[in-house]
């Protein structure tokens, strides 16, 4: 229900048990009213916190003294609520606040006047601990474990107040109903001493959830970093993420500075169709970097709060630490619209990427203790991203032929005897250039080299992007084709024998073809068969493929 209506509606109830409470202004004694004041402004200010976020309600510590006195008490009460300073300070909150009161205790009084003390102030305090879970609570967050703890502290005030009575006209009754102050305080204190060992319980278990974390972190850079490629470190740290530190969805992406774009590498917690359409979004790099301003920033992470909403006076500043009086405080619930990021840099401390984080499992913002983990771990990945590129750097070098750029004949072995591992279906084509010496000699090795970079380029622009081109040594190379039939592989090498036809200068090769069907032992085989048939074919009068 909207909180207007729903402040009109309490609004109504008030002024109706107020009408028929038939309140009497001209009865009201001075020290009696400043004694209710004092009662309901000292229990108002005593916070005391229930499972963290459930704040208990503190002044019926002044409104059973207003309800003994009388009706025009309880009104006072109920404008020292308005008045009194609260964490909110918008009317329309403080407006509410004082209503939820104002009709819990004026509509249990109106019920409980028309009973005799002491059964009036029984019912006092039971129907408007009642009212006040409904209008508060309701049935989907109630909370009977609370409604019980708190009705009990209720209670616990009905002895002192019936002693009060006793004491009629006496000055010590103002002594009697102030001890159910002291009540309250010893109420306070032990939920404050239940607090600070749930804290230290949280503390406990948060340090204990971020040991893992860096353990299995530690494991993935030292297992990983050297040995695979970027995209499946990345995909384990969003498994870690998710796993170990709590965040239902994680998304990894990659900047390409030379294309402008956003590149989205990993992920945990979306639908495979939701990932899909997001890697097929572009987005400019600078989209992201906006959000990356220095008033979000916090070492190498980034908290935006209501990302969508992005207002230039309003910064969110996490606290130090995570303890009870941190989780009650609406400030520090995350919002659906927030947005977590962690920096990953390279060696020169640019930005080349980020992970997002959202929707944590204990439904906080992170505190300066969290982004202090999380901008270790943002490091840490970084520096296996550093490590992993430079080993895929290595790797490309150790596996290119450093003249033409295409794969080395090491590197041609490596693959047979992982497309036999797959039992992949594949077919080799065995390349030999025709007479390529006499170009060596007529126009030397630098003019014969350019040839070969040439000859290398037309293969690579002929074959499909997923068929792999080997320089196999000197004039020779290999393409193996994964996927299609022999007639397609012969089709793309006469594909290729029509574009060489313009090429200068004029060269021919010839080939040969073989399938992975005809090996007897292993993948291995197959070249050897498709170079044989190469030199068939070049005995045969050169510039052929033989199958």
């Amino acid at each position: 229900m909207n909180v207007k209506i729903k402040s009109l509606i309490l609004l109504g109830i008030t002024i109706f048990s107020f009408y028929f409470l038939r309140v009497d202004f001209e009865s009201i004694a001075l020290l009696d009213a400043l004694m209710v004041i004092a009662l309901t402004a000292i229990s108002d200010n005593i916070r005391v916190y229930w499972n963290y976020s459930n704040r208990l309600v503190s002044n019926t510590v002044g409104f059973v003294y207003a309800f003994i006195l009388g009706p025009q008490y309880i009104l006072i009460s109920s404008l020292v609520i308005l008045l009194s300073k609260t964490k909110h300070q918008e009317i329309s909150r403080k407006l509410y606040r004082t209503l939820v009161f104002s009709t819990s205790y004026s509509l249990a009084a109106l019920i409980s006047y028309r009973f005799s003390p002491p059964l009036s102030i029984f019912l006092f305090l039971t129907i408007s601990k009642i009212i006040n879970t409904i209008i508060v609570e309701g049935r989907k967050n109630f909370d009977f474990s609370v409604f019980i703890y708190e009705y009990l502290y209720f209670l616990s005030l009905l002895p002192f107040s019936y002693l009060y009575l006793q004491f009629g006209f006496s000055p010590f009754k103002y002594l009697i109903i102030s001890v159910n102050l002291l009540i309250l305080m010893l109420f306070y204190l032990i939920i404050k001493t239940r607090n600070d060992k749930n804290d230290e319980i949280l503390r406990t278990q948060r340090i204990r959830k971020l040991n893992d974390v860096i353990v299995n972190l530690s494991k993935v850079i030292r297992q990983l970093s050297l040995k695979v490629s970027s995209e499946k470190i990345l995909d384990q740290i969003a498994e870690i993420m998710q796993k170990n530190m709590g965040y239902a969805y994680v998304l990894i992406s990659l900047f390409n500075y030379q294309n402008n774009k956003v590149e989205r590498i990993a992920h945990r917690g979306l639908k495979e169709e939701m990932f899909e359409k997001i890697k097929g979004q572009e987005v400019p790099i600078s989209e992201v970097l906006k959000f990356m301003d220095e008033k979000y920033n916090y070492k190498d992470t980034y908290f935006i709060p209501h990302a969508d909403k992005i207002s230039e006076t309003y910064t969110y500043q996490p606290r130090d630490e995570v303890s009870i009086d941190y989780l009650e405080d609406n400030q520090n619930l995350w919002d659906p619209d927030d947005l977590l990021l962690l920096a990953l840099r390279d060696e020169r401390n640019n930005i080349i990427g980020y992970i997002s984080l959202d929707s944590p499992e204990n439904n906080l913002r992170p505190s300066k203790e969290e982004l202090n983990i999380l901008s270790v771990f943002a490091q840490l990945v970084s520096l296996a991203l550093e490590h992993s590129q430079k080993f895929m750097e290595i790797r490309d070098q150790a596996e290119r032929d450093s003249l033409t750029g295409l794969f080395n004949h090491s590197k041609l072995f490596s693959d047979l005897e992982d497309f036999e591992k797959n039992e992949e279906k594949i077919c080799a084509v065995f390349i030999d250039l025709d007479d390529f010496k006499d170009i060596n000699d007529k126009y030397g090795h630098k003019f014969g080299d350019d040839v070969l970079v040439k000859f290398s380029q037309l293969i690579l622009n002929t074959v499909r992007n997923k068929d792999r081109v080997y320089r196999y040594g000197g004039d020779e190379f290999v393409i193996l084709f994964t996927g299609i039939s022999t007639e397609i592989g012969i089709k793309i090498i006469e594909r290729l024998y029509d574009v060489l036809k313009v090429f200068q200068p004029k060269i021919s090769f010839s080939a040969g073809l073989s399938t992975c069907d005809e090996v007897i032992n292993n993948y291995k085989e197959i070249v050897e068969i498709a170079d044989r048939k190469m030199y068939l074919s070049k005995n045969q009068g050169k510039g052929n493929l033989m199958v």
